[in-house]
């Protein structure tokens, strides 16, 4: 009885019961499966990892896509943008010297009519000046026997015209 009392001998029979209760209750096959279950998920974890870096790799490279192209699209916006103020430039350059221009020769002709004003009436001025300044001096140099002898110079005038 000594075996009983040595505590090694309790510890080979805790021993010796564990293993085949272990082995009556399957445990390695728990074990395994269990370990199996978490080599699963860890595999369904790195799965979704390349699913999602795949994703990602794919919206960056549509993003960096829609970056290139919203940035072309802005350079032809720009480009057009400049060919558009260069055409408004040169149409309003055309315009400002068709105004001036045009507002010259309006000038010119208010000149000229302006002129052609003044020149009349210094005419007419001149041709009432000289119609008064006739009347009077015929008036008072003008006698019968002057006045009967320009009749009859024009009326022989008139005659020679007749023939």
């Amino acid at each position: 009885m000594t075996f009983f009392s040595d505590p090694a001998t309790w510890v080979l029979v805790a021993f010796i019961l564990f293993v085949s209760l272990a082995l009556i209750l399957k445990a390695p096959s728990m074990i395994a499966k269990l370990l199996d279950d978490q080599i699963k998920n860890i595999r369904n974890e790195l799965d979704e990892a390349r699913k999602l870096k795949e994703d990602a790799n794919s919206l960056l490279a549509e993003y960096e896509r829609k970056i290139k192209s919203t940035k072309d699209e802005t350079e032809k916006i720009i480009s057009q943008a400049e060919i558009t103020a260069k055409v408004y430039e040169e149409s309003t350059n055309k315009k400002v010297e068709e105004y001036l221009i045009r507002s010259e020769k309006q000038s010119l002709d208010r000149i000229k009519q302006t002129e052609k004003a003044a020149i009349d009436k210094i005419s007419e001025e001149i041709i009432n000046i000289s119609i008064n300044t006739s009347e009077k001096i015929i008036s008072d140099n003008m006698t019968d026997e002057n006045t009967n002898q320009l009749f009859s110079q024009s009326l022989d005038q008139i005659k020679k015209l007749r023939d």
